[in-house]
């Protein structure tokens, strides 16, 4: 199972992730996410804060790509994996109460990611599964 390290963690938490999906015909997404953050080594998750064309997509389609990138650094990662939508639960309060702060409504739902391969996406490296 691939693990996400410290470095990419720091990026994923610092730096613009967007997420890529598509619906169930195949039509792809590409979607900005400020909130996305690192679970675990495992998983990422983020506060569905719209709930329009990625969440439609999610719901016919788990299969997402997470892409972030450090321009300065010439750094980045392409997580691949699944998506789960929570509408209630500790995770979801999570980011319930994080919107709550910054003036926002409350999330459509909180997104789980298993990460289950990630690519290397920097200049030295681009394209490499590092596991």
């Amino acid at each position: 199972m691939p693990k996400v390290n410290e470095e990419m963690r720091n990026i994923v938490e610092k730096e613009q992730c967007f997420i890529v999906t598509a619906d169930k015909t195949g039509q792809p997404s590409a979607a900005p996410k400020g909130s996305m953050l690192v679970l675990d080594e495992q998983t990422l998750a983020y506060g569905e804060l719209v709930g329009k064309q990625t969440y439609r997509n999610l719901l016919e389609n788990p299969k997402v790509a997470v892409v972030v990138t450090d321009r300065q650094a010439l750094k980045g990662y392409r997580f691949m994996g699944r998506a789960e939508l929570l509408s209630e639960g500790p995770l979801y309060d999570r980011f319930a109460e994080k919107f709550a702060q910054m003036g926002l409504p409350k999330p459509k739902a909180a997104v789980k990611i298993i990460v289950e391969e990630i690519y290397d996406l920097s200049v030295r490296n681009p394209g490499e599964k590092i596991c």
